[in-house]
C-alpha cells in the first residue's frame, strides 16, 4: 500500500459506491490503497499564496504496464473527476468552471511515468482538457499560449512558467506538429513512453514539433480516454505486453474522432434532450459513413463524462438517474415536446429543449404500442404489434403540460386503478383526469400516480398481446423506450483481459475474441441482452436458482432484464448487482453477478458495435 505524507490532509472525498447505491462519505486517506502502479493521491496544492484546498494527483507508469494497470489508472482518474461532479444521474457532469481561476478545486494533476522519467500534466476538471506540463523535477513548466496566468499560477510553485508556442486546439497542435490529421499519430504504451522522455529532454521553443506530438499523444491517452469509452477501449487492446515486452499501437478512425470533436455537442443533447430524445439528431459523418444519434440510451456505454452544457436542466438529470433504490425514485413527469422551452441557460447553441416529442413507445421483444387496427373510437385497446414505418397509430406525443401520452390526437388512458385493469385510447377532454396521467419512471416503467401501477405486457388467449396495469415487478414486459428506431442494436460485448462474451445453448461463457458469430449479440430496447443467433432466448440470473447468468427463453419477466451504464457496468436491475466473472483464473471463465466493487476490474465491460 502507499501512504502519501500529504493524505495527513485528510481530504474529504464523496465517492460513489456505484450509481444503484446509496452514496457515502469516505475519508481520502482509506482510499490512499487503491492498487497497482497508479497511485492517486491528494495534496496540497501550493503557490505563492499558499492555497489550502484539495487538488488531487492521479499516477500512472509505463515501466511494467498492462491491460489492467491501465484500466486501474483510467477508473482512478474517472473517481477523481467525480469528487466534485454531480452523480445524480446515470451520467457524472462536471462541474462548471469556476469563477475564480485561481481556485486550486477546479484542477486535476496526472503524473505519467516510464521508470526513469516523470512528466505532470495539469488539467482542468471542467472539461478535462489538459492546461500545461512540468517536466520531471525541472525548474521551468510549460502551458499552452491561451491559457490565462492566473491559472498558470496555480501550478507547479518555484519553477520558471513559460508559454508553448501553440494553443492547446487540435488544429494548432497538429499544426505544430506537422501532420494533416492526427490520426497519422500512433497511441499505445510505447509511444508514451518515448514521448515522456521527448517532453523532459526538448525545449519547446527550439523544438515544437514532437512537444506538440508528444501533447496530443497525451489528451488522447488520457483526457479523451476518460471521457470517451470506445477510445478507451481501443487504447487497452494495445496496453497488454507482447511476449518480447513491446506494445502494438493504434491510429484512432475517423468515428472515434468525430466523437473526440464532438463530445461537447453530444453532451448538450444529452442534457437538452425531452424522455432521453435528442431535440435534433447528431450525425456524425466519418470516412463516406454516416452515423445518426438520437437518443441518450445510444451513447450511455461510450459517453463516460460530460461538461456542464446546459445550466438549467433539473428535469434532465432526472432522465439520467437511477435511483438508490428502484422502488424508490420516479420523474417528476414525462418530460416535454411540441413546444418550445423556454428557460435553459445555453453554454453553447445546443440546448434548445424540444417540448412534447413524437415517437414510438418500444417493449417487450421490440414490440411498438399501437391503437389497435388504428381505430381512435374511445375505448379502443392499445396493444403491441410489429413497428411499421411511422404508421400514425404507433406515434406517441408524449407532453409534460398535462402529463399525457397522446395518438391522434387522444390519449392512453386507463379503464381502472386496480391491477389487470386494460389500457385504451380516449377522448383526453371527457375522460376523467387521472386516469389520462402518466410518469416515466426512471426504471423505464410508465406509472399511473393515481394507482401507482405500471404499463404491463399481457397476453391472452388468442394470443393478441394487451397492454394492462399491474404492480411494478421491473421485468422485462415492463421495460419501455421512447426511440425513433425500434431496432436492437448488435454488438460484440467484451470484458475481462478482452475476452469476448459467447453464449452457447443456456452456457455463456469468456473467450478470446476471434470475430465469429456467437459473439454478436442484440441489445433489445425491453433491457434484455440476447444471443443474435438466437433471439427467442436472453440472458438470465435467476437469483435464487443459482449464481450463473444463463441463456433462457424469453419470456419477459424479472431474471432477464439488464442496463448498461455510463460507468462500463451491466446491472441486473431486480438485484441491483451487476455482470461479473466467476473466476477469473478459469480457462473459459463463467458469468455471475455481485455487488459493485470500485477495485474488480472484471466488472467492466466495452461494446463493439457491428
Amino acid at each position: 500500500m502507499y501512504f502519501h505524507k500529504n493524505f495527513l490532509a485528510l481530504c474529504e472525498m464523496k465517492v460513489s459506491v456505484h450509481q444503484q447505491k446509496m452514496k457515502v462519505w469516505v475519508v481520502l486517506a482509506a482510499l490512499a490503497c487503491w492498487i497497482s502502479t497508479v497511485e492517486p493521491q491528494c495534496f496540497k496544492a501550493v503557490t505563492e499564496k499558499e492555497h489550502k484546498r484539495a487538488v488531487y494527483k492521479v499516477r500512472f507508469t509505463t515501466k511494467g504496464a498492462t491491460r489492467n494497470s491501465y484500466l486501474m489508472f483510467m477508473k482512478d482518474l474517472y473517481n477523481a473527476l467525480k469528487v466534485r461532479a454531480n452523480i445524480t444521474g446515470d451520467i457524472p457532469v462536471l462541474p462548471p468552471p469556476s469563477a475564480q481561476p485561481t481556485d486550486p478545486e477546479q484542477y486535476l494533476l496526472v503524473e505519467l511515468s516510464n521508470g526513469y522519467q516523470n512528466v505532470t500534466l495539469a488539467l482542468n476538471i471542467s472539461n478535462v482538457y489538459i492546461l500545461g506540463y512540468r517536466p520531471g523535477g525541472s525548474g521551468s513548466s510549460y502551458f499552452f499560449s491561451d491559457v490565462p496566468i492566473d491559472a498558470r499560477n496555480v501550478f507547479f510553485p518555484n519553477t520558471h512558467r513559460e508559454s508553448l508556442p501553440f494553443t492547446g486546439r487540435y488544429g494548432a497542435l497538429e499544426a505544430a506538429a506537422g501532420v494533416s490529421d492526427r490520426r497519422k499519430i500512433p497511441l499505445g504504451i510505447d509511444k508514451l513512453r518515448q514521448h515522456i522522455d521527448n517532453m523532459n529532454y526538448i525545449q519547446p521553443s527550439s523544438s515544437g514539433g514532437p512537444i506538440a506530438r508528444a501533447l496530443i499523444v497525451c489528451i488522447q491517452m488520457v483526457s479523451e480516454a476518460v471521457r470517451l469509452r470506445n477510445i478507451e477501449k481501443e487504447i487497452l487492446e494495445v496496453a497488454e505486453p507482447r511476449a518480447d515486452g513491446t506494445y502494438g499501437v493504434f491510429c484512432p478512425d475517423g468515428l472515434l474522432m468525430k466523437y473526440e470533436n464532438n463530445w461537447g455537442r453530444i453532451s448538450s443533447a444529452i442534457q437538452s434532450a425531452t424522455n432521453g430524445i435528442f431535440t435534433t439528431p447528431i450525425r456524425l459523418e466519418y470516412d463516406r459513413q454516416t452515423l445518426v444519434l438520437n437518443t441518450t440510451r445510444q451513447v450511455l456505454f461510450i459517453i463516460a463524462i460530460m461538461p456542464l452544457k446546459c445550466r438549467d436542466r433539473g428535469a434532465n438529470l432526472e432522465l439520467l438517474h437511477m435511483p438508490a433504490s428502484i422502488s424508490s425514485y420516479e420523474f417528476s413527469s414525462l418530460l416535454p415536446i411540441a413546444m418550445r422551452s423556454i428557460g435553459l441557460e445555453d453554454n453553447d447553441d445546443d440546448c434548445e429543449r424540444v417540448l412534447a416529442p413524437t415517437s414510438y413507445i418500444i417493449g417487450q421483444n421490440g414490440l411498438c404500442v399501437d391503437v389497435y387496427q388504428g381505430s381512435y373510437h374511445d375505448g379502443n385497446k392499445i396493444i403491441l404489434s410489429e413497428c411499421g414505418q411511422n404508421q400514425a397509430n404507433q406515434l406517441w406525443t408524449l407532453r409534460t403540460d398535462d402529463n399525457t401520452i397522446r395518438s391522434g390526437g387522444k390519449c392512453l388512458t386507463t379503464y381502472g386503478y386496480s391491477s389487470g385493469s386494460y389500457v385504451m385510447i380516449y377522448d383526453c377532454d371527457t375522460a376523467v383526469s387521472d386516469v389520462t396521467k402518466w410518469k416515466i419512471r426512471s426504471d423505464g416503467s410508465i406509472r399511473n400516480p393515481e394507482s401507482g401501477l405500471v404499463l404491463t405486457v399481457s397476453k391472452d388467449s388468442s394470443g393478441m398481446i394487451n397492454l394492462v396495469l399491474d404492480n411494478n415487478f421491473y421485468g422485462s414486459r415492463q421495460a419501455w423506450y421512447a426511440s425513433n428506431n425500434s431496432k436492437p442494436s448488435v454488438t460484440t460485448i467484451v470484458g475481462y483481459n478482452g475476452l469476448c462474451l459467447l453464449a452457447s445453448g443456456s452456457q455463456v461463457w469468456l473467450q478470446k475474441c476471434v470475430g465469429e458469430d456467437a459473439e454478436q449479440w442484440a441489445i433489445y430496447p425491453d433491457e434484455t441482452i440476447r444471443p443474435q443467433k438466437n433471439r427467442d432466448g436472453c440472458l438470465k440470473y435467476a437469483n435464487a436458482g443459482g449464481d450463473l447468468v444463463t441463456v433462457g427463453t424469453c419470456d419477459g419477466w424479472i431474471e432477464e432484464r439488464w442496463r448498461f451504464q455510463s460507468d462500463g457496468t451491466i446491472l441486473h436491475v431486480v438485484t441491483e448487482q451487476v455482470m461479473d466473472v466467476k473466476d477469473t483464473g478459469a480457462t473459459l471463465p463463467e458469468i455471475t453477478v455481485n455487488y459493485y466493487s470500485d477495485q474488480r476490474l472484471s466488472q467492466i465491460w466495452f461494446q463493439v458495435p457491428m
